[in-house]
């Protein structure tokens, strides 16, 4: 994934203190951290290995390091998903098991007990797209990822997620990616050791300026002249397990700032879904609670519970276009939700608008 080389100065430099480099302990440079240090990692719902990065952080560190799993609201790594992470012994996140921090715009701030007892606290992740937060990567690590069962059902609440400022790829004039910063902040991580896949480079530094460097190097938009009556979304691997993680992929393309999609258009997700909906209760409660298009999500009680924001975004999307899933294991539960699903593979075609990397670069609509 990436390789020694030399470091990539910062242009002009408008974010001193940040580091671009083809290898995670390039980027680190001189840093160096004492005493009990926490460091998030993300599961396997984000496209990294951490093991660079750690093996870079454990030869900075003059006392204990604590390597945390930052799972948010997700299901725990199973054992064999953790054996490549042994040489570390991690220990995954609990929501339940948290400690208070800070209240941040209204936001009741807690973090799990191993970053609330370390005297440095460092967020190891990737800068890929992100939905409500613009990007992901920085802070996030840690208020999300680490964060308590209370924080994240506050952060996600519906009228938060559906603010006018929270757009995915925007990380200026955003409150969603601002209450993450102050949470992360409140929980005294000084540290964001970011991998950044579409420019290919390892970012470290200050949380909010890795995050400002990596919006202006991923340059995520890329222009089409066509409005489409289908796309087909190749969900990664590691997104793929389930509709709550391969769902993301069509509501990133049909809520971005100018989708090439017409009306009614068909968006395929190309994804395995092996777990099924999956285990998040209640974005699973949410989508039980009503037929498609969901519309009594978005005018009704708020749905409550693990992962309920992300119904929120399907019924968003069921508003103008149709949801479908191909090359799916079992498609019996995705149907039983009402979400046309089929094993046989995504349809191809010069009619269909492929869009080959989802959370990394999406098309828009630029006429011609």
């Amino acid at each position: 994934m990436a390789g020694s080389g030399a470091v990539h100065p910062i242009r002009g430099g408008a974010r001193p203190g940040v580091v671009a480099a083809l290898d995670p302990a390039r980027a680190l440079g001189p840093w160096r951290a004492r005493g009990r240090v926490a460091v998030a990692i993300p599961d396997l719902t984000r496209p990294l290995d951490p093991r660079p990065a750690l093996d870079a952080l454990r030869c900075r560190i003059e006392g204990e390091l604590d390597v945390v799993v930052g799972l948010g609201l997700h299901r725990p790594m199973t054992a064999e998903e953790l054996a490549p992470l042994a040489a570390w012994s991690p220990s995954q996140h609990d929501p339940d098991d948290c400690v208070p921090t800070d209240t941040v715009d209204g936001i009741p701030g807690a973090v799990g007990r191993p970053i609330a007892q370390a005297d440095t606290v460092v967020s190891v992740g990737v800068a890929e797209l992100h939905q409500y937060a613009g990007v992901s990567g920085g802070h996030k690590g840690v208020a999300v990822g680490c964060g308590g069962r209370a924080t994240l059902s506050a952060l996600h609440h519906r009228d938060r997620v559906l603010d006018p400022g929270v757009r995915i790829g925007r990380v200026a004039g955003n409150p969603f990616r601002s209450a993450v910063d102050g949470l992360g902040e409140a929980a005294r991580c000084t540290l964001a050791l970011v991998w950044v896949p579409a420019a290919r480079l390892w970012m470290a530094g200050e949380p909010r300026a890795v995050v400002q460097e990596a919006v202006a190097r991923i340059a995520p938009w890329s222009p089409e002249p066509r409005r489409w009556a289908g796309a087909v979304l190749r969900v990664p691997r590691a997104k793929a397990s389930s509709l709550y993680q391969a769902s993301r992929a069509a509501t990133y393309l049909a809520l971005s700032p100018s989708p090439p999609l017409q009306p009614g258009a068909r968006l395929v997700l190309d994804a395995a879904c092996p777990e099924g909906i999956g285990s998040e209760a209640g974005f699973v409660a949410a989508l039980g609670s009503c037929t498609p298009p969901w519309s009594a999500l978005l005018t009704g009680p708020p749905p409550s519970g693990a992962g309920a924001q992300r119904a929120v975004m399907l019924a968003l999307l069921a508003q103008h276009f149709q949801l479908e899933v191909a090359g799916c294991d079992d498609p019996s539960p995705l149907i039983a939700a009402g979400i046309p699903a089929t094993r046989a593979p995504a349809p191809t075609g010069p009619e269909w608008l492929d869009v080959p990397a989802p959370f990394t670069r999406l098309p828009q609509w630029t006429p011609a």
